[in-house]
């Protein structure tokens, strides 16, 4: 492969005396071609990249440390750099004369050419968003905007990570609440986990307020209509359409679920904090086993090569683990490196970082490309996987609750759409311009896959029975609460929001109530509601679901196909990898899934697949 990110020397000190270099030469790159007169594709893109490459690199890695080794020293940078950083972007994005070359070199371009008009349709449609057209005092106070939100996504985050001890971080959280005995334990984990970060409560209306100025200024009727003008939901109405038809499928069989829970009587009351134990106790009854009995079946290293094994099978790649001796260099000795082959040739490779590092490391699990494929400087992708399980134990084994399967498996999916890219242009190579309520499709689509025998992963037989027939234990009440974050999600960015009289927290309540999840007196979810408020899900939420859609349609092809059927399974997989993996951002996802499916997307198969009432037929609007 190409050369490898030098993490070793990759330090704060490092990073400080480097970046008024990288800032200068990319200062001086873009001065150049704004003085120039590009009449091509490769004289405006490809020049605008090189100009800026080294920079935005240098920052992505610091963003990345603060994820993986977050540290005063690291947070010293972000706090000195961030605000010239994000000063650059809104230059660069606001500049008249890349904007106008943007224009002329789109018009040139043959129609032959999809890919590149895409890439220039964004590259305009993004100094639009970036306030390109704005001038006088809308401009100076558009930027003060996009600087302050900045800041404020990095004091939420920080708050969260400062806010969540070992005990409540989620790989202890959740098995705790599932199987701690003690009540009075379980309630102070529950009401610790549910306060947390109570100092982004302010934060929060300065970001909401801040972002109902921002889509004012370029003209929008809120931030949610800003939002959507680059997703690929056609409206607020369409979203809500899934809404309502996932709240009339899931009402009655989640109140059947709730009462299931109450009948137990395992405890006086069913509280907030006894509702994950129950339920716990009630899938070990119904299915007959418990999940330290089937995480006995999933170590990490088996988990590892089933994963690599079905991902073979469906898409005739190989990947394989660099040996310790032989690995480019990692920031933490925990992490492991692998190359993924096509046939004899290196394709890409990816980092892969399993443990909890708690202070240290960001909380769930998540994706991230340090590099994207481009043909002209043969690069080829680069990509970390990053979780949060628990270290191996006495033995050195690292047994997985099957959740966590579910997790490796998603966060791959991710990462085989960066990796398996054909797009040989890096501004729409891998999951670049992919729209962000589709970014989902590729990652929920691998969770499919865990229980599949072609995996290898040693489950006995009747046990993967059980598993399987418990998949869809208590769908109706998950589906629920994603729906209750998505809703209050967009309520807290539309136009009615400012002028009501309610707050952030009312409409967390309200909505929460109406689908059924449970909170406790002073509850503050959104204080940590980072996906929203320091994340890149702002009135964006409902792509989870909007992507569960496409997702769900995708395997149904291969269940149309017959899963039994080695040889069909095959074909839609080669089909899946050259469509939805392939052609990243060169299209939209739409169309992406159009050419794959051969249609609009459906709701009907993620009814059918999670077992949820309502009518089978109905067509997903899009």
């Amino acid at each position: 492969m190409s050369s490898f990110p030098n993490w070793s020397s990759f330090t704060p000190a490092a990073v400080e005396a480097e970046l008024p270099r990288l800032l200068e030469q990319a200062e001086k790159g873009v001065a150049a071609l704004e003085a120039s007169e590009p009449q091509t594709f490769e004289d405006f893109v490809w020049a605008l990249d090189d100009a800026t490459r080294e920079l935005w690199r240098c920052w992505g890695g610091v963003s990345h440390e603060l994820g993986v080794m977050n540290s005063p020293e690291w947070r010293q940078v972000e706090e000195k750099w961030q605000g010239r950083l994000v000063e650059f972007s809104l230059r660069v994005g606001q500049s008249t004369r890349l904007y106008a070359h943007a224009r002329r070199v789109r018009v040139a371009l043959p129609p032959t050419e999809a890919t590149r008009r895409r890439i220039l349709d964004k590259s305009i449609q993004g100094a639009e968003l970036a306030g390109v057209a704005l001038e006088g005092e809308n401009k100076v106070r558009f930027n003060e905007i996009q600087t302050r939100l900045a800041k404020l996504a990095a004091d939420f985050h920080n708050a969260v990570l400062d806010a969540t001890t070992p005990e409540i971080a989620d790989a202890a959280y959740l098995e705790s609440m599932k199987h701690e005995r003690d009540r009075a334990t379980r309630e102070r984990l529950y009401r610790a986990r549910a306060t947390r970060a109570p100092e982004n409560a302010a934060r929060i209306d300065e970001i909401l307020a801040l972002r109902r100025e921002k889509a004012a200024i370029l003209g929008f009727a809120d931030f949610a209509e800003f939002s959507l003008a680059t997703k690929c939901a056609p409206s607020v109405a369409a979203i809500l359409k899934m809404v309502d038809e996932l709240d009339a499928a899931t009402a009655d069989k989640a109140a059947a679920e709730q009462r299931e829970l109450k009948a137990l009587g395992l405890t006086p009351s069913l509280e907030p904090w006894d509702v994950t134990f129950a339920a716990e106790r009630l899938r070990e009854r119904r299915y007959d086993y418990s999940e330290d009995e089937l995480k006995r079946h999933f170590e990490l290293e088996d988990v590892l090569k089933g994963l690599f094994r079905i991902v073979k099978f469906l898409f005739a790649v190989d990947v394989a683990e660099v040996p310790a001796e032989e690995r480019p260099p990692t920031w933490h000795p925990d992490v492991r490196f692998f190359e993924v082959k096509e046939g004899n040739r290196t394709i890409a490779g990816f980092y892969f970082d399993p443990y909890v590092r708690t202070g240290l490391k960001s909380g769930g699990a998540w994706m991230n490309e340090f590099r994207n494929r481009n043909d002209r400087l043969g690069e080829l992708p680069l990509a970390t996987v990053v979780t949060n399980f628990n270290r191996p134990d006495a033995d050195g084994r690292c047994l997985l609750p099957f959740r966590e399967v579910e997790t490796l498996f998603h966060e791959f999916g991710h990462a085989l759409q960066c990796m398996l890219t054909r797009i040989g242009e890096e501004a729409a190579a891998g999951v670049n311009l992919v729209e962000w309520d589709a970014v989902e499709v590729a990652s929920q689509f691998m969770e499919n896959w865990c229980l599949d025998d072609r995996t290898g992963i040693a489950v006995p037989p009747d046990l993967k029975a059980k598993v399987r027939a418990a998949k869809n234990f208590r769908a109706a009440t998950a589906c629920r609460r994603q729906l209750a974050f998505t809703k209050t999600d967009l309520e807290l960015h539309a136009a009615g929001f400012a002028g009501g009289a309610a707050t952030p927290d009312d409409i967390k309540r309200t909505n929460f109530a109406h689908f059924g999840v449970p909170t406790v007196s002073g509850d503050l979810f959104l204080c940590a509601f980072s996906h929203i408020f320091a994340g890149g899900y702002a009135a964006g939420y409902y792509g989870y679901k909007w992507a569960e859609v496409m997702s769900a349609d995708c395997y149904g092809a291969f269940e149309e196909a017959g899963l039994e059927d080695d040889e069909a399974v095959r074909e839609i997989g080669r089909r899946y990898r050259e469509t939805v993996l392939a052609l990243g951002g060169s299209k939209s996802a739409l169309d992406v899934f159009r050419e794959f499916r051969g249609r609009d997307p459906e709701i009907a198969a993620l009814l059918r697949q999670q077992e949820l009432s309502g009518d089978q037929n109905r067509q997903f609007v899009v």
